[in-house]
């Protein structure tokens, strides 16, 4: 918060407060107990459930923009400005390519028939229904099953998150922005055991801390980190890996292609047992 205030400051009234210590010693000692509010994620079966029970007739749309934006930790952006052609159709998975982003580094992803919805073939659903007069833009008004020659708005991406919300029942379901989508992929690649290496190529991050602030430890992470700690063997059981109720991710990096992530989110989950 500091830095940031100090930037502002430099470039908009061209003042360095790095030259008060006093007054830069209070605003550090001011802002120790700020924490910044950060955008709400989805855990897995949560997703899960929003692709397996809303009605495609209404939240079609919604559905492909979160699969996308999960998947690819796409800002809403660049999902708002999202090209046809840059979704390609590769017969077992889609393959979506990002060429403008915010880093100035591209991005690519695939979507998998990993869900059990198959978010792959939820895709090629919306795209079938976009009419030839849609333009070039992928988002296409969507309204009672079918979609028109409009072109969504980003307000209307960045409301996404808040809509699956709405549709589980989540408290305060306004507190899930668009961002949270970003968040969550993030973090479930890291805790299935993505490196920061794998978490930062992922999101396109030159910076190790912005994608480290990007990570939210998720309730199933917690969980099973307490099962190792606080749940004792059987006698004469050797101790090992704690196992857990969720099916494996698999991050795979595609070998010779730079700023390439095949990202798998495998959410063949049992809720029950994720719901404990």
């Amino acid at each position: 918060a500091v830095s940031m205030l100090k930037s502002m400051l430099k470039l908009h009234k061209g003042i360095d407060i790095s030259k008060y210590g006093k007054l830069t010693s209070y605003l550090k000692v001011g802002s120790r107990k700020y924490k910044t509010k950060k955008a709400k994620i989805l855990e897995r079966n949560q997703i899960e459930e929003f692709l397996k029970k809303a009605p495609d007739v209404e939240y079609l749309q919604v559905k492909v923009a979160l699969i996308l934006g999960v998947a690819g930790a796409c800002r809403c952006n660049e999902l708002t400005f999202l090209d046809i052609s840059d979704v390609q159709d590769k017969g077992s998975y889609l393959y979506v390519l990002i060429p403008d982003t915010k880093t100035n580094i591209s991005r690519s992803f695939t979507v998998m028939e990993a869900f059990s919805v198959n978010a792959a073939e939820m895709c090629r659903k919306y795209i079938s229904l976009r009419p030839k007069a849609a333009g070039r833009r992928f988002f296409s008004r969507y309204v009672d099953g079918k979609c028109t020659t409009q072109h969504v708005g980003i307000n209307t991406i960045l409301k996404t998150f808040s809509k699956v919300a709405s549709f589980l029942g989540l408290p305060d379901p306004e507190s899930f922005t668009g961002h949270g989508m970003r968040r969550s992929s993030t973090t479930l690649l890291a805790n299935a055991g993505g490196d920061i290496t794998t978490v930062k190529r992922h999101g396109g991050w030159k910076s190790t801390t912005v994608a480290e602030n990007y990570i939210e430890e998720s309730l199933s992470s917690k969980m099973a980190i307490a099962e190792k700690i606080q749940v004792l063997p059987n006698v004469g059981e050797v101790v090992g890996p704690s196992s857990t109720s969720e099916t494996p991710h698999r991050v795979n990096l595609n070998p010779g292609q730079n700023n390439k992530v095949v990202f798998e989110l495998n959410v063949n989950v049992n809720i029950n047992n994720n719901s404990k």
